[in-house]
């Protein structure tokens, strides 16, 4: 029998709330008519599969960011955690969770325009089993003192890299509702009444 790891209370809080958002993100596209899932609802806007590609491209990057981070972290001897306070918080106000305006996509975020629904599912998963392997990686570690710089954000610890990928996510889960609602609005609109 396996035994379960266990993970320092900051991180751990980090790697459940990427877990709320991810279930929230799934609900949400389980609901999708898959006659839906690759249609935009308008020229500039993103199908349901852009969006799951954005997001996977994305978290493919911070997962990146973060293990390169972390063994940074080793090789400097950064000491460990010993702090429990939460950090979910931390970036609370931020144009990432409601920006005040469109946000453009930096290039090479920018999903392709013949994404498919499976292929951006299945982005989605090993996005996530790579960013939760790196963080893993940083367990024990005082993850607040290695920073990286954000294009909007600025210098971000790699706690807040976390905290960035939930609520970017729970961000464009609500676009994707917004999308549906546009899709199947416009589909009742043009069927024809008896």
């Amino acid at each position: 029998m396996k035994q379960r790891r266990t993970v320092q209370k900051r991180l751990s809080e980090i790697i459940e709330y990427l877990d709320v958002t991810r279930a929230r993100l799934l609900d949400s596209v389980s609901r999708v008519n898959p006659a839906f899932a690759e249609i935009r609802p308008g020229d500039k806007a993103w199908s349901v599969a852009e969006i799951l590609t954005h997001l996977a491209l994305v978290e493919a990057g911070v997962a990146k960011l973060v293990a390169r981070s972390v063994l940074w972290g080793k090789e400097k001897g950064v000491g460990p955690e010993t702090s429990e306070e939460s950090v979910l918080s931390s970036l609370d106000g931020s144009p990432i969770a409601e920006p005040a305006r469109p946000m453009t996509a930096p290039e090479r975020v920018v999903p392709p325009h013949d994404c498919r629904m499976s292929e951006a599912l299945r982005s989605l998963a090993s996005s996530r089993r790579a960013l939760t392997d790196a963080f893993l990686e940083g367990d024990g570690m005082d993850l607040s003192v290695i920073t990286r710089p954000h294009v909007i954000l600025g210098e971000l610890n790699l706690y807040q890299w976390g905290v960035f990928i939930g609520k970017h996510e729970a961000r464009h889960t609500r676009q994707i509702e917004r999308t549906l609602h546009e899709l199947t609005e416009g589909a009742a609109e043009s069927a024809p009444i008896f």
